[in-house]
């Protein structure tokens, strides 16, 4: 297998382009802080030693998209970032469904 450089190709960009490009870094500029906030608070939670830090964990780790998980669990995909992020707790029905959608059991230590 050859090893191919990779190309770039570049051409000047409209004033239009311009200006839109010029607005979207500034769009994410601003949105950047509270990403990144809310990354730390998701990985704060996740880092949690208890059922509810394992069942996040389990969520990180479960190949299906959270909307897929949410969907499964019947919540909303906003409930299920919010539980991720550790801004809302969920009734213990919401976890069983949850821990059944990701397919775990609990069971007890012995």
């Amino acid at each position: 297998m050859k090893n191919r450089k990779a190309r770039r190709i570049t051409r000047a960009l409209t004033p239009r382009q311009r200006a839109s490009l010029r607005r979207n870094r500034r769009r994410i500029a601003g949105e950047l802080p509270d990403l990144a906030a809310r990354d730390q608070m998701r990985k704060e939670a996740s880092d949690e030693p208890t059922l509810s830090g394992e069942l996040r964990r389990a969520i990180h780790a479960s190949p299906s998209s959270l909307a897929d998980i949410a969907t499964q669990a019947g919540i909303p995909p906003l409930v299920l970032d919010e539980f991720l992020t550790g801004e809302r707790t969920l009734r213990s029905d919401v976890l069983d469904r949850l821990t059944k959608s990701l397919g775990l059991a609990l069971s007890p230590q012995g």
